[in-house]
């Protein structure tokens, strides 16, 4: 939401209450029934895309036998109020985001119904609209497209930092408002996917290096170390680099200056000199620091 005080962002023109002009079609209505409460929660996040507001769950009301929920809230983002204490001056506050807006959809599901059905549609807003070039900034309206996960991954692949990578989505879209998420959203995507990578990753190690050495008969890998479901070491040398070694093994530089920041592991490549006084990799390991 956009900067400001609390009069400033949780008060319409003369303390009248906001009225959305939306297309009936689009509008909710009491009445109207639903399959399932994700159909219910992408129907009012429409409208209020449309009104110029986000939205967020509210409360739940469950069954007796705690699985199915009976009733559900959708509010505006600004429902709701801070305590006092919640209120108090910090360093760089964007204003005031909660000012106990009363807009909301309440949906219902009676015994023997398979649908939810709209109870209460309160669609006064007691605060401002937010200016169409700031929507891209509300949470419920923030979607990263299966499309850009993959470019994602693959601009990841080759080492493409975040910040640069959201630089290529805004050109991409013409606009940092039209990419339709934040930078904070990629960072949490890229912590989601390595959350459940790290826990497959000896696996993943261990797949890679023996479908290499069906490739490459060659290619010689140590054991294995998993430590703490993650592999805290790692030694690995391709026929290439081996033979190199037969010429040029007379003088090994073991390298440990190079840490990585995913796993906290030590990249140590062990670099020879042939005999165009080229720089040539002869083996590569990965390990923790502390291990024998």
């Amino acid at each position: 939401m956009s900067g400001g005080s609390e009069s400033d962002d949780c008060v319409t023109a003369n303390g009248r209450v906001h009225i959305p002009e939306v297309r009936n079609e689009e509008t909710p209505a009491v009445g109207m029934q639903f399959d399932s409460l994700d159909i219910v929660y992408n129907f009012y996040n429409r409208y209020a895309f449309l009104a110029d507001f986000g939205i967020r769950l509210h409360s739940n009301f469950w069954g007796k036998n705690k699985k199915e929920i009976l009733r559900k809230e959708f509010v505006c983002c600004k429902q709701g109020a801070y305590g006092k204490d919640e209120t108090r001056e910090r360093k760089g506050q964007r204003g005031i985001s909660r000012c106990n807006c009363k807009a909301k959809i309440v949906v219902v599901k009676t015994n023997g119904s398979k649908k939810y059905t709209i109870s209460l549609f309160a669609e006064g807003h007691n605060h401002k609209i937010t200016p169409s070039e700031r929507m891209h900034l509300l949470r419920s309206h923030r979607r990263i497209s299966d499309s850009t996960k993959v470019l994602t991954r693959q601009l990841g692949l080759v080492n493409i930092p975040i910040n640069q990578k959201v630089s290529i989505f805004e050109v991409q879209s013409r606009g940092m408002d039209k990419i339709g998420f934040i930078k904070k959203d990629i960072y949490n995507l890229e912590c989601s996917v390595n959350g459940k990578l790290r826990n497959n990753d000896v696996e993943l190690v261990t797949e890679y290096f023996m479908a290499e050495q069906k490739n490459k008969m060659r290619l010689f890998i140590s054991r294995l170390r998993e430590i703490d479901n993650r592999f805290s070491r790692c030694f690995w040398a391709e026929a290439t680099s081996r033979r190199a070694y037969g010429f040029y093994g007379d003088v090994v530089v073991f390298d440990t200056t190079f840490n990585t920041n995913r796993y906290d592991l030590t990249f140590a490549p062990m670099l020879g000199v042939n005999n165009h006084s080229q720089t040539i990799v002869l083996a590569c390991a990965f390990f923790e620091q502390g291990n024998d």
